[in-house]
């Protein structure tokens, strides 16, 4: 009979570069009016300014609003600066038409209202407000309050970015970069991420970082990486400070330093990193840079997993499948197993089918053990595919199949599986030559369905 299914044994963790998130978010603070230092503060002045807007002064009735969204010289209410900033956005001001359609997108003191919303701040975009250029850029890549349009987005980006509004610059870049509504540029995209980065935009700095760690758009020099990363850590930025710490763990431009990588990981997971807390359980697993501390390792382990780490939860599950550094516990070690597997990795993916097929942690299930050994060994990971074979060979969680049983062997064993020849030969002697013909086809077109990466 085919042999047993194994359980893929604990990995080192790996160290993983990330670069900063590029997810463009629009923003709803309320509007900025052309002289933001006139709002008025007292009593006098509201005013004069209010008898000024009741005579339809446009700029009165902007600073009016303001006064009114943000409660100074007069109480704060929505309404009245929703009145006065409408006044002015009907006579066509850019600010007031940015500022009514913020109050739309956010659904303060009217009903929230997205296609409103992307009605004024395309009026005050088509002005030349460079805020609202941005925000039509973000509507249109998302497609909220209008039609999804990828080009459109591009258009308003580059509007924006060529006034100098830093978001502006990183939405266009971001274009460049992933080929949204622009074709695919990584140097224009670098120029366009130095130009938010040197105005102080911290999510723009770790990218100019990323590029040059990783010689994107550019040659790779680790100096300026670390020079753009540590700006970025200034701002308190996870990513920056995480990508320093495997800079100073890697050595890579400095001398390696665990203790300093070690710091780095800490702030970063303080900031919310959870693959730096990862990255910071293996320096306590090991005592590399910090004191050797096995429970201290698995809290982090831990928390990183809580964070939806893949390689912490895959951790977690060894570790309490084995015992190590935690009292052993199945149940814990097919929770965290299941979760790892749900993000789709092979490796997790056979485990639990493992747990499944044993009734370790779980209830016994042969289907659910099939099912997972066929996701992980669709993805080529050799083992899923010897132990799926394995299933199909002896009839479990699915009728006997001499045929799928060869073909899943056979792959394993091409893919590098050294214990499978034995199991090939047994099946060999139950098959006629012509299910063997058919098993080998069936490899085949699966190989070249399933090109390695």
């Amino acid at each position: 009979m085919p042999s047993a299914p194994h359980l893929s044994g604990p990995k080192l963790v790996k160290i993983m570069l990330c670069g900063a998130a590029c997810l463009l978010v629009a923003a709803t603070s309320l509007a900025q009016t052309a002289q933001p230092a006139a709002t008025p503060n007292s009593l006098d002045d509201i005013a004069a300014i209010a008898a000024q807007a009741n005579e339809g002064n446009t700029e009165a009735e902007v600073k009016l609003g303001d006064a009114y969204m943000r409660g100074r010289g007069v109480p704060r209410d929505g309404a009245q600066a929703l009145r006065w900033f409408r006044a002015a956005a009907e006579k066509g001001n850019a600010d007031a038409q940015y500022a009514l359609g913020n109050l739309y997108g956010a659904g303060i003191a009217v009903k929230q209202d997205d296609v409103e919303a992307a009605k004024w701040l395309l009026k005050a975009a088509q002005n030349g407000n460079a805020t609202a250029q941005y925000n039509m850029g973000v509507r249109y890549a998302y497609g909220r309050g209008v039609p999804k349009d990828e080009k459109q987005a591009a258009s308003w980006f580059r509007k924006s970015a060529e006034q100098g509004f830093a978001p502006g610059q990183l939405g266009l870049a971001a274009g460049y970069s992933s080929g949204l509504g622009l074709p695919e540029d990584s140097a224009e995209a670098l120029k366009w991420y130095t130009r938010a980065a040197e105005q102080g935009l911290a999510e723009a700095q770790t990218k100019v970082g990323y590029a040059f760690y990783n010689g994107v758009g550019t040659s790779v020099n680790y100096t300026q990486a670390m020079l753009w990363f540590q700006r970025g850590a200034g701002q308190k930025v996870a990513e920056a400070e995480f990508n320093l710490g495997v800079m100073y763990q890697r050595g890579d431009g400095v001398e390696r330093d665990f203790s300093k990588a070690a710091e780095y990981y800490r702030l970063a997971g303080e900031h919310g990193s959870g693959l730096a807390l990862n990255n910071l359980a293996a320096l306590y697993e090991h005592g590399t840079g910090v004191p050797q501390d096995q429970q201290q390792a698995i809290k982090l382990y831990a928390t990183a997993a809580e964070k939806g780490v893949l390689r912490a939860q895959s951790y977690l599950a060894l570790a309490y499948l084995a015992g190590h550094g935690v009292q052993k516990d199945a149940a814990q070690a097919a929770k965290w197993m299941q979760l790892a597997a749900a993000q789709g990795d092979a490796e997790a993916e056979c485990n639990l089918a493992t747990l499944y097929l044993a009734g370790i942690g779980i209830p016994q299930n042969y289907e659910e053990a099939l099912a997972w050994y066929q996701k992980a060994a669709d993805k080529g990971y050799v083992k899923a595919q010897h132990n799926l074979g394995a299933l199909y060979g002896n009839g479990r969680g699915a009728p006997k199949d001499l045929v799928r049983a060869y073909k899943w062997l056979l792959l394993a064993q091409q893919g590098g599986f050294k214990d499978g020849s034995q199991a090939l030969d047994q099946l060999r002697s139950q098959m006629k030559p012509e299910e063997i013909t058919a098993a080998e086809n069936e490899a085949y077109e699966w190989t070249r369905a399933h090109p390695p990466h």
